[in-house]
């Protein structure tokens, strides 16, 4: 577990453990939270679908989403702006072919 936590402070450019807590902390947060926002904005829209395939892929698609919005927020307000967005940056440069 050792070698994957240094691993990823050397990917991420982290300098601490505690900054590293920090981040994952910011993860946790907003991990938890989309699940919930979620739920609230199908709720709050009225979005119901009833054939599980396309329940799936819109709450897949929801959740990506919401949780991109949350990662900025939770990390801007609790002082990692330039870490999250260029880990968001990161995410999202993987769904587009070619581009690395």
């Amino acid at each position: 577990m050792k070698k994957i936590w240094e691993a990823w402070k050397v990917k991420w450019k982290v300098e601490s453990d505690r900054r590293m807590l920090w981040i994952f902390l910011i993860f946790a947060i907003t991990g938890t939270s989309t699940v919930f926002v979620r739920k609230f904005i199908f709720k709050i829209l009225g979005i119901e679908i009833s054939q599980p395939v396309m329940a799936f892929l819109v709450k897949f698609v929801a959740i990506y989403l919401v949780y991109q919005l949350m990662l900025f927020i939770v990390g801007s307000l609790l002082g990692e702006f330039k870490f999250v967005s260029w880990f968001i940056a990161k995410m999202n440069k993987r769904l587009i072919p070619g581009r690395k």
